[in-house]
């Protein structure tokens, strides 16, 4: 089998790419994480499917779908063929609708499962085609993953299936495990069976207890029913006797219904008696303070001629004039106060005060002009001093150029005489001193002017205050005369309210001279009069109904009297007749008494006879139930010892014998493996003083010196160096046994992890001794590419796996 070319899209972290495999040895590297490992997971998908694991561990995450297109060769004969991925809501599947195998341009669609029962012919894979399982052949005669080879090497078990299963001989195990499975059902099942027949003679001692128990129980159901009917007939004589004094005791409580009623009565007619008694009394009562109340009613005398309306009118009248009065009066206080504030204008003319404000205005006028002239000469004189002062600076700064020139021009480069620099220094002094005396004279004037000024602006100042003053003083003196003025007319009209508010007496006397409550208090008195007229009316109305009902109330007490001495007489009859039924409740007691006990001792016959029935039944049905047993057990007697036979031949016989043949074929084939391993270990690891072989249980084991080393001790170097040859082992001998792939493909997965520079140099003789037509080798050991024909560079940038040829 040759690899030609394989195209993945959206296979776990490549979105599209075309590899094309060439012959030799060809080396994938990259960064770990890059996406080596996917290549060769997705060459195994192409050729057998998923297998165990999920596809939602191939397919991109992002992506709905994908696949993976491999073309290989097999005997000169080219095929390609396809697997797809699909995401569906239950998750990533194969697509059947998506995959085909194609030969000589014919293309034809199969599901995933028909395809790989395709392949494994194609490839002459003597295994079973179950889609959820990995080639056997596969994984051990072309590619080995690194990780599974390390599990085989660290678990004896595992190791030995892996074994079983590269040799094609896990048959063996398979029905030495399965016969074991069959031979422990079957014990559990003998072990059922003898459970069932183990109380066959406990069955049959049952029986006849059983049958000498239903002797017993038919004599006592016997004794019951004798029993029973001599209590039954007791009871019909009790019963007869207590139906007479139910009778007589109805009379008896009939007669005592009588009596609480009486009783009853008499009580409520001596209640109403009291409560009569009562009412008469208060009428009594009633009747003398009605009496009373009109003698008082009868005192009260009419105070006035007038009427309650003529009085009410007064009323409103007066009021009027004391809300003018009240009104007035908060106004002249309002005014006093007013008056009182505005005291300091009182006297002042308000003509007078215009005229004064309108002078001192004009003033204002003309000195605010002559203060912007004097602010326009300070500003002026501020300019010359700054003028000034510039220009004797220039003078000051060239009388010191002077000094520092020496004896040649800077400018003309002429020579300079002490003389002519003399002269030079003596201009510029006198005109030196000619702008000081200019400069003080402006300083002068501009102090004097400033001082000017200052006194200006305190002037424009008070003038503007006196004005404000006499401007806020012209409105309170008009408002001064104005309230003056309301207030003498207001003080005017209380005085003519207050002649209105006058009365005159009558005969009716009152401690308040005011009107309103004059009128007032007249008004009540005349309303008391009139309402004690109606009241005299209604007291009289009252004092007649309350003496008739008085008379009422003493017929109804005579009646009451008589009633009650009725039905005392009454009640004494009906006590003489109780008299005669006065042992008749023990009577009663006593009977029931007999009655109850005979009923609860028939009850209990009854269900002691029920009870023995009931018992008597369940023996019988045991007796049945127990005879069928015993016949049912002795035929499990007889499958008991039929699945012993076939348990002792299992475990004494078969499993004993396919275990020493399994260990016969596995000791034929450890030769082999050993030698081979041997061969793949001299070549890897150049120790004299270490050699390793592998045991019975097909173990490597490491010896130095003579000792045996544990694995788990090693260096990592040496741990990957035995796994290789392990590997190597398995691939060399497996590749024998599989037509199709005697010396073409070969898949190694970072077979030097872990490797020194010096052991990494044992790879190129370890690829020339395997003399495949293509190995396809995947590592992140660049130190690897001195030793392959091909090299292909695999990176990833942004979670995309690209690949690039690199020689």
């Amino acid at each position: 089998m040759i690899l030609n070319s394989l195209v993945l899209e959206n296979i776990r972290s490549y979105s599209h790419e075309e590899v094309e495999f060439p012959r030799g040895i060809t080396l994938f590297e990259g960064d770990i994480g890059s996406g080596k490992s996917t290549i060769l997971m997705a060459i195994e998908f192409a050729l057998f499917g998923l297998g165990s694991q999920k596809g939602e561990s191939l397919l991109a995450k992002k992506a709905d779908d994908g696949y993976a297109i491999l073309e290989f060769t097999v005997d000169d004969q080219k095929y390609e063929i396809k697997r797809a991925l699909k995401r569906r809501s239950t998750g990533v599947n194969q697509d059947p609708k998506n995959s085909y195998i194609k030969t000589n341009d014919q293309k034809e669609p199969l599901s995933p499962s028909e395809l790989k029962q395709r392949i494994l012919q194609i490839l002459k894979f003597n295994e079973p085609g179950n889609p959820n399982s990995v080639s056997r052949i596969f994984r051990y005669a072309v590619y080995t993953p690194q990780e599974e080879m390390k599990k085989v090497l660290g678990d004896t078990k595992t190791r030995l299936e892996t074994i079983r299963r590269a040799f094609g001989i896990e048959d063996y195990a398979i029905a030495a495990a399965n016969a074991r499975d069959i031979a422990a059902s079957i014990k559990l099942q003998v072990a059922r069976f003898e459970e069932r027949f183990s109380n066959t003679a406990q069955l049959e001692d049952e029986n006849k207890a059983s049958e000498n128990l239903v002797v017993e129980i038919n004599a006592k159901i016997s004794q019951l029913d004798k029993e029973r009917n001599g209590l039954e007939a007791k009871n019909i004589l009790v019963d007869k006797r207590s139906k007479q004094l139910q009778k007589q005791n109805l009379e008896k409580v009939k007669l005592e219904g009588i009596k609480d009623k009486l009783e009853e009565k008499i009580e409520d007619d001596e209640s109403s008696t009291e409560s009569t008694e009562i009412d008469i009394d208060d009428a009594k009562e009633e009747v003398d303070e009605l009496k009373e109340k009109l003698t008082e009613l009868s005192k009260i005398k009419k105070p006035t001629v007038k009427t309650v309306v003529e009085i009410e009118k007064e009323i409103v009248k007066f009021q009027k004039i004391n809300d003018e009065l009240v009104k007035s009066e908060g106004i002249v206080s309002e005014l006093s106060s007013i008056i009182s504030k505005l005291s300091k204008v009182s006297g002042k003319n308000k003509k007078e005060m215009q005229k004064e404000t309108t002078s001192k205005e004009k003033i204002l006028e003309n000195t605010l002009q002559t203060f912007e002239q004097s602010e326009k000469e300070v500003e002026s004189l501020k300019k010359q001093k700054t003028k000034y002062e510039t220009n004797i600076e220039n003078v000051q700064a060239n009388i010191s150029k002077f000094a520092k020139l020496g004896a040649q021009c800077p400018v003309c480069k002429q020579k300079i005489t002490t003389e002519h620099l003399k002269e030079l220094e003596g201009e510029r002094k006198t005109k030196l001193d000619k702008l000081n005396a200019e400069l003080k004279k402006i300083v002068d004037s501009f102090f004097e002017t400033k001082k000017q000024h200052t006194k200006l602006s305190k002037e424009i100042e008070k003038l503007e205050s006196e004005i404000l003053e006499n401007q806020q003083m012209i409105p309170q003196i008009e408002e001064f005369e104005e309230k003056s003025a309301k207030f003498a007319q207001i003080e005017a009209k209380i005085k003519e309210l207050q002649i209105q508010n006058k009365i005159p007496k009558e005969k009716f006397e009152y401690e308040s001279d005011e009107p309103v409550e004059y009128l007032s208090a007249l008004k009540d008195a005349l309303v008391e009069y009139e309402n004690s007229l109606a009241m005299t009316v209604e007291t009289e109305k009252n004092h007649e109904k309350t003496l008739k009902s008085i008379s009422k109330y003493q017929t109804d007490l005579k009646s009451l009297e008589v009633n009650i001495t009725k039905n005392k007489k009454e009640i004494q009859s009906i006590e003489k007749q109780l008299k005669s039924f006065a042992d008749i409740d023990d009577e009663i007691r006593s009977t029931d008494k007999e009655f109850k006990e005979n009923n609860e001792k028939i009850t209990k016959v009854y269900a002691l006879s029920a009870s023995s029935k009931q018992n008597l039944k369940n023996e019988q049905e045991k007796i049945s139930i127990n005879k069928e047993k015993i016949a049912e057990s002795q035929k499990w007697k007889i499958e008991h010892d039929k699945f012993s036979e076939y348990f002792e031949w299992l475990t004494v016989f078969f499993i004993p014998i396919i275990s020493q043949i399994e260990k016969q074929v596995l000791l034929s084939i450890l030769q082999s493996f050993n030698e081979t391993y041997h061969r793949w270990y001299s070549i890897l690891v150049e120790d004299p003083t270490k050699e390793s072989s592998i045991d019975e249980d097909f173990t490597p084991i490491v010896r130095q010196d003579g000792y045996d080393q544990e694995i788990g001790y090693l260096s990592g170097g040496e741990k990957t160096s035995i796994a290789l040859a392990y590997r190597l082992t398995l691939n060399s001998l497996m590749r024998k046994e599989t037509e199709s792939l005697k010396s073409n493909l070969l898949i190694l997965d970072e077979p030097t992890d872990g490797f020194s520079k010096n052991q990494l140099g044992k790879i190129r003789e370890v690829l020339d001794e395997l003399k495949s037509q293509q190995i396809v080798l995947v590592s992140h050991e660049k130190e690897l590419e001195a030793y392959v024909d091909n090299i292909f560079q695999i990176s990833k940038e942004d979670g995309i796996s690209k690949i690039s040829r690199m020689g």
